[in-house]
């Protein structure tokens, strides 16, 4: 790509990121009903078995509501919370210790069928009642901010504990809502600095490290990837990983619309071969992320190097790829514990709220405009293999902590069982 064409490119696609929105907010009105009416065909699809009854004697509950898309965020504990129904079992005796409520027909019948772990459904408050005053509750687990978890919070019986859906230094990671919750289960020590520094009133007591359990679970390859043509090509792997646009402009972290297209044409000018896994959410807010997702799905589709990754699963990638190129996102948090490079992409907004300090100032990190030297800045990382390492090693230990074999699946697996010792105590 020539430097006029790039900069004709760019200036277009700048353009497109402008938007009206009345037409993006009469498009996500239109989603939002015909959601609505498919919900309601799905609630009488669920069978009984997973009505809540009050007969289910859970120790530890999870509580899981969100729109269409949200669902990723709790398909990445189901892992952890596997792990952790296994050693409840063995320390407590009980035979189904940990089940999970989803309040939407569509996540529960999803979720149901990649899980061993018991899945109920109860949209309304009877169903949340019943699962809430089980006699045997100690601990309910949350993964996100949804609107309906204020609902749960009112049950006074079990402790109230979030876990997130992933570490990362976007403003929703400190929001004030954390305060409602009897415990937050933080990822590492700038976890619990951020929310100190940012809550007032906020107490660093009521946090508990536990890393991320989910770089513990297995981490199987695909067949998708090991049959691919990109996977047969010669050249490092990057793994290019950016986030959604955001649902408001503090949360405007996404640049795809911006970067992505020059991005992924510079990492293949520069011999790469390219795993591309967009955000589920992209383009649910902003036309401009839809209409980039859409080119950048196809210059990866194109180059026999290139692999659109639409597997089920974050976490194989860690070990296939050798440098990384993420957004604010979990991903780039993750990629902390593999010790290998990093490059960052800046926010586009100004709005959007940025940590001083944070990763974007420790990590490599380049402006959303000069996608164009991606694949320059990737190869130099990858020319110095001893820098790279010391510098994500100590951004991991910052981050997540110590991140040995099973070292954050047991300090989850601790945290829980505290929690639950706690309450059966009446202490906190």
């Amino acid at each position: 790509m020539t430097e006029l064409s790039r900069r004709i490119s760019t200036v277009y696609r700048a353009a497109r990121v402008r938007t009206t929105p009345y037409a993006e907010r009469g498009a996500r009105i239109a989603r939002r009903a015909r959601g609505a009416a498919t919900e309601r065909l799905l609630e009488t699809r669920v069978p009984d078995r997973m009505r809540v009854s009050a007969d289910d004697s859970f120790v530890v509950g999870v509580h899981f509501a969100g729109d269409a898309d949200a669902r990723y965020q709790l398909e990445q504990w189901l892992g952890p919370l596997e792990g952790l129904a296994r050693h409840l079992s063995g320390a407590l005796g009980a035979e189904a210790p940990v089940g999970i409520l989803c309040r939407s027909a569509d996540h529960a019948l999803a979720i149901d069928g990649e899980t061993s772990l018991p899945v109920r459904f109860s949209r309304l408050s009877a169903g949340l009642t019943t699962f809430m005053q089980q006699p045997g509750l100690r601990v309910v687990l949350y993964v996100n901010q949804s609107m309906k978890n204020f609902q749960a919070l009112r049950f006074s019986g079990p402790a109230h504990v979030h876990l997130s859906h992933g570490e990362s230094e976007k403003e929703s990671m400190v929001s004030n809502q954390l305060k409602a919750y009897d415990w937050v289960f933080t990822a590492g020590a700038a976890a619990r600095e951020r929310i100190v520094d940012a809550l007032i009133g906020m107490p660093e007591s009521r946090m508990m490290d536990v890393g991320r359990p989910q770089l513990d679970g297995p981490r199987p390859v695909p067949m998708e990837w090991t049959s691919s043509a990109a996977a047969s090509q010669q050249g490092s792997v990057v793994f290019v990983a950016p986030t959604w646009e955001g649902d408001s402009p503090a949360m405007a972290y996404g640049t795809l619309a911006l970067s992505g297209v020059d991005t992924i044409t510079s990492l293949f000018d520069e011999g790469f071969r390219v795993i591309f896994r967009p955000h589920p959410r992209t383009g649910v807010v902003s036309a401009a992320a839809r209409n980039a997702l859409a080119e950048c799905r196809e210059l990866v589709e194109q180059d026999s190097r290139g692999f659109l990754d639409t597997t089920s699963q974050v976490g194989w990638q860690l070990d296939v790829a050798d440098a990384a190129v993420c957004e604010m996102s979990s991903v780039a948090f993750d990629w902390l514990s593999t010790d290998r490079p990093l490059v960052m992409i800046r926010p586009s907004d100004p709005r959007a709220q940025v940590i001083d300090g944070g990763l974007f100032d420790r990590a490599s990190a380049i402006e959303p405009d000069d996608g164009h030297t991606v694949g320059e800045r990737v190869r130099a990382a990858l020319e110095d293999p001893t820098a790279s390492g010391e510098l994500a090693a100590d951004l991991a230990e910052r981050y997540l902590g110590p991140t040995g074999p099973g070292q954050q699946q047991s300090r989850f697996e601790d945290a829980v069982m505290w929690a639950i010792r706690l309450r059966e105590e009446r202490k906190a």
